[in-house]
């Protein structure tokens, strides 16, 4: 079969999910993750087909980099389309099979899936959701982040790449979520991708080297001038204190 992933040919085996009945009935009190659009997310628009790799890589900079600035704050929207970029093309070159091999699998019972996607937000861990819609052209697949589960509504909250400003809800008992112009009528919650170690490991690297590169192109800001002969820098510091004039 034929994949689709926002106009680009991929190959692989998903068939069509659905979500089971029984995910309806899963109770508890409301499962969330702190995760804010506003901030923990891309800004960048998705026209290219940058979805997985936006919903991971706001995933894993969210639950690993908690000490650093939010990632709109740390990288801005050339280095976030250069990270999206080279992620989307490891995802689609290495994990396509993976996943869409783990979906068959869970396809006719979907609930041990679906707790433990509740429970890990619970654990204030956001999740990927992947979602298909099977059209005219093949099938389509996008890409979003939970971060919420609201019981007593029936409904996850997401952040969709589609939308970087905006909160959106899928509506499990409705059983369909439109994202832009698309509407998608199958579910999978691909544990396999979540922490798989090549994935990370890409992730590492891309935000290791665009970090040190942002942090070397910044300008150094000069120390202030002695005021005083006592408060002069001592020889060894070796600095300038710029133009005189």
């Amino acid at each position: 079969m034929k994949l689709v992933f926002r106009g680009r040919g991929l190959t692989g085996g998903l068939s069509i999910l659905v979500v089971a009945a029984s995910l309806l009935i899963i109770g508890g009190g409301n499962a969330a993750a702190d995760f804010n659009i506003a901030e923990d997310a891309f800004c960048i628009s998705n026209a290219p087909g940058y979805c997985f790799a936006m919903a991971a890589f706001a995933r894993w900079y969210y639950l690993n980099r908690a000490e650093d600035p939010p990632l709109r704050k740390v990288l801005d929207k050339k280095t976030q389309t250069h990270i999206a970029r080279q992620l989307q093309e490891f995802y689609a070159k290495n994990l396509i099979t993976l996943q869409a091999d783990y979906c068959n699998a869970h396809q006719s019972d979907q609930t041990e899936s679906f707790k433990r996607l509740a429970t890990a937000l619970t654990n204030g861990e956001p999740r990927i959701v992947l979602l298909m819609n099977k059209g005219k052209s093949g099938p389509v697949l996008h890409a979003v982040l939970a971060y919420a589960w609201v019981p007593e509504l029936k409904v996850l909250k997401i952040y969709d790449p589609n939308y970087n400003n905006r909160e959106r809800i899928i509506d499990l008992e409705r059983g369909e979520y439109t994202s832009l112009d698309i509407t998608y009528h199958a579910i999978c919650f691909p544990e396999v991708l979540q922490d798989h170690n090549g994935l990370v490991r890409k992730m590492e690297s891309l935000h290791d080297f665009y970090l040190e590169n942002r942090l070397a192109a910044s300008p150094v800001p000069w120390r202030r001038a002695a005021s005083t002969p006592a408060d002069r820098p001592l020889e060894t510091e070796r600095y300038s204190r710029g133009p005189t004039r």
